[in-house]
């Protein structure tokens, strides 16, 4: 059972509750090392710094130990090699019966075994690109996907399988799912692929997932990559089906659209599905920046598949739930929680937001959620891992209200915008352009704050738009949704420019 990072000690020190004075020292110094404020810039490490300080100076005394043991339920274990984190916005929830909202920043980080050398290596990666080389491919943005891919090809490890299938009306392995590749004979292929016919994503997929699938093992890192700049039509519930099945195997899809005629929600709705995400690339440098920064994620993953399998309690919903590294997101879908990656040396952060609709007088704990943390590290001997999860909180009458923690705070900041044209979006689609109108200028007003002043004039521009009655560019729209999606990383880029 994953509890609250704040709630559980040993959480905080990535240990389970039978370990080691030594175990419990090692891991305390560790930790330490990594969030101590002089080598961590993190606006979050001295927070966090504290909460482990706090952590070790308990578990590190005998008597406090044994003490602190009896506050916890008897299946408080920690995921193995993993420090998790629950922050939440409220340390006690009042008892009410109208309905109140409670965040919670979940944040899991990767501490293996620094005497584990398997854990030093990158894991091996099965990856498979699937390309549109549709007619409007041609050009520009063809020739960046073929110069980008030979340099990714020279990076390969001996170990790593890479595949790639051309898609237009019809698909083409252009190199099949293949373990110490030809470099020469590679790039030569690569060089010939031209542009022709339609786009018909379906097709490119199922093949592209086919070349995965040969080689899918728990030990590999198995991701998709579509690469596209058109829409598909008339097969779009079948690639979602195609999604469904990719995420069943522990396959990953990530999407990146060139442009602005890809069908940016489709996109979304496959990676959301499979734990991945998609992109906006708006010139081919885009292109170029946005694998190279996927392979090097890869490269440096932990812990993949995360997913969260979960219930709510009756009077409970989880409203929204939006990833904030390694890469941005939103991820609250229908069935399971599929959360992504754990990368060495930063963290898997996922935003969460609960409504409780009402807290009864009987209740003296309330089940936010609980279920299973589910998920694959390579470089285990036994790769999958499963672990009993649970978010609660206390219940109180009139409980002593207290501002929830700035990490928090910073966090919900930092995605408000990106929320804020996501909620424009929907008010435009439900016939509201009142109130569309008004959350763009309330947008632009915050982005000019920020300092974001092109992406204001962007959102104005839209607004302009959107006044006079005329319809959105699909461009300036995909600018607006990218753009504030990538200031929700703590750095406040992403990394697609």
């Amino acid at each position: 059972m994953v509890t609250g990072y704040l709630d559980n000690y040993y959480a905080r020190l990535g240990v389970s509750r039978e370990a080691t004075p030594e175990e419990i020292r090692a891991s305390y110094h560790q930790a330490a090392r990594r969030l101590h404020p002089d080598t961590n810039s993190d606006p979050a490490a001295t927070e966090l710094f504290l909460q482990v300080q706090e952590a070790y100076e308990t578990l590190s005394n005998e008597t406090k130990r044994s003490e602190y043991d009896k506050t916890l339920p008897l299946d408080a274990v920690s995921p193995p090699d993993i420090m998790t984190n629950a922050i939440y916005s409220r340390n006690v929830l009042p008892v009410i019966g109208t309905s109140q909202l409670v965040y919670v920043l979940l944040d899991l980080m990767a501490l293996p075994d620094p005497n584990d050398r398997l854990n030093a290596k990158s894991p091996p990666l099965n990856i498979c690109i699937v390309l549109d080389t549709s007619t409007s491919m041609s050009g520009s943005r063809l020739d960046a996907v073929k110069e980008t891919a030979g340099h990714l090809i020279q990076a390969l490890k001996p170990e790593d399988i890479l595949s790639i299938v051309g898609f237009n009306d019809r698909p083409e392995v252009i190199v099949p799912a293949t373990r110490g590749l030809d470099i020469k004979k590679v790039e030569a292929k690569i060089t010939q692929l031209a542009a022709r016919g339609g786009t018909e994503i379906f097709k490119g997929l199922q093949e592209g997932l086919k070349q995965v699938t040969k080689n899918i093992s728990p030990s590999y890192i198995s991701h998709l990559i579509l690469i596209t700049d058109g829409r598909t039509y008339g097969d779009e519930e079948a690639c979602l089906q195609l999604a469904n099945e990719a995420s069943e195997r522990g396959i990953t899809i990530s999407g990146l659209g060139i442009g602005h005629e890809w069908n940016d929600k489709f996109l979304d709705e496959i990676a959301k599905r499979t734990g991945g995400s998609s992109a906006f690339a708006s010139h081919p440098h885009s292109i170029r920046e946005f694998l190279k920064t996927k392979f090097g994620q890869m490269n440096t993953t932990f812990a993949n598949n995360v997913t969260l399998e979960f219930t709510t309690d009756p009077n409970v919903e989880l409203r929204y739930a939006f990833r904030l590294s390694p890469d941005a997101a939103s991820i609250l879908g229908t069935a399971n929680l599929h959360m992504g990656e754990i990368p060495l040396g930063q963290s898997l952060t996922v935003l969460m937001e609960f409504i409780v609709h009402s807290v009864p007088q009987d209740i003296k704990t309330m089940i936010l959620c609980k279920g299973q943390l589910n998920m694959s590290i390579p470089t285990r001997a036994i790769p999958k891992v499963n672990n009993k999860f649970s978010l609660s909180r206390p219940t109180a009458v009139n409980p002593e209200v207290e501002p929830p923690p700035q990490v928090l705070v910073k966090a919900m900041s930092r995605l408000s915008l990106y929320r804020l044209q996501e909620q424009a979006h929907k008010d435009m689609e439900n016939g509201d352009v009142d109130k569309a109108a008004k959350r763009l200028n309330n947008l632009a007003t915050q982005l000019l704050h920020s300092g974001e002043a092109g992406l204001a004039n962007t959102v104005m521009l839209e607004l302009g738009v959107l006044e006079r009655g005329d319809i959105l560019d699909e461009e300036s729209k995909k600018q607006i949704k990218y753009g504030t999606r990538a200031l929700v990383f703590p750095s406040g880029k992403g990394p697609i420019p």
